[in-house]
C-alpha cells in the first residue's frame, strides 16, 4: 500500500523558512555630538548643566528602554488556525477540541493569554489537523460532496501540465493569499512535486491524489498560512 509520508516530506520541505521583523538602527547609526562637545541636537548647551551629555546609554533618547522594536512575525492562536484551516479546505478537524489546549489557546482558568509561541508541540498538531482536513477535503472533492475545495480545476486523472497549474495558482492564492505570476519560480517545486514521473510504477489516480494531498498539507503548514 502506497503512503503519503515521503511526499508530505517534500511538501513540508519546500513550504521553506521565514525571517522577520524590521531592521534597529545601531547606536553608530545615530547622529554623534558636534565638533565643539555639544550635542549635535542642542548646540551651545553649558557643560556644567544636570542634562548635559554623560555619554551613557539613554541619554537624549539613544537607547531608552521604551524605544518601540521592530515588528516581529507571530504566529496564528490556536482558534486561528483552525478557523483558517477551514476556511481554505471546508474541513474541520474534529480533534482540535482536545488538543486546542495543547496548541497554545487559553482556558481563562489556569490559562489566560493565549500562546503564540512556535513550539514542537503546536507544529505536530498542525500538520496532523492539515493532513486530516486535507485527505477529507479532497475525498469529499472526488466523491462530490463538496464544492470543489481543493480540485476545483481539475482531478485525479489529470495529466495536463497548463490545468495542473491552474489548480496549483489558485490554491497557493487560496490559501497563502499570493498571486502566481507565470514565470514564478516558486511554483517550480510543487510543479514537479505533481507531475514528475514516479521511479517505479505508473503515474496512476491513486499517486495523484496522494499528490494533491501533499500539496494541500504543504500549502496550509507553509510559515506565510501560520504566521503574520
Amino acid at each position: 500500500m502506497r503512503t503519503t509520508g515521503l511526499l508530505l516530506a517534500m511538501a513540508v520541505a519546500m513550504a521553506g523558512c521565514y525571517e522577520g521583523g524590521a531592521r534597529v538602527a545601531d547606536a553608530d547609526d545615530a547622529e554623534g555630538p558636534s565638533s565643539d562637545g555639544a550635542p549635535a541636537d542642542d548646540p551651545g548647551e553649558d557643560e556644567g548643566e544636570d542634562d548635559a551629555d554623560s555619554g551613557s546609554p539613554g541619554h537624549h533618547g539613544e537607547g531608552d528602554a521604551d524605544t518601540p522594536a521592530g515588528r516581529r512575525v507571530r504566529r496564528m492562536t490556536a482558534a486561528q488556525f483552525h478557523t483558517s484551516l477551514v476556511t481554505v479546505t471546508g474541513q474541520a478537524w474534529p480533534l482540535f477540541d482536545e488538543y486546542a489546549g495543547a496548541m497554545g489557546q487559553a482556558d481563562f482558568a489556569e490559562i489566560t493569554e493565549e500562546g503564540r509561541e512556535i513550539s514542537v508541540t503546536f507544529d505536530k498538531f498542525v500538520h496532523d489537523a492539515a493532513m486530516y482536513s486535507c485527505d477529507a477535503a479532497i475525498t469529499a472533492d472526488l466523491a462530490g460532496a463538496s464544492p470543489a475545495t481543493v480540485l476545483r480545476w481539475v482531478d485525479v486523472s489529470e495529466r495536463e501540465t497548463d490545468k495542473i497549474r491552474r489548480n496549483l495558482d489558485y490554491l497557493i492564492l487560496r490559501a497563502l493569499g499570493q498571486e502566481m505570476k507565470d514565470e514564478d519560480v516558486r511554483v517550480d517545486p510543487w510543479m514537479n512535486l505533481l507531475t514528475s514521473l514516479p521511479e517505479q510504477g505508473e503515474q496512476g489516480d491513486a499517486l495523484m491524489q496522494e499528490r494533491w494531498t501533499a500539496v494541500c498539507v504543504g500549502l496550509v503548514t507553509h510559515p506565510d498560512f501560520v504566521t503574520y
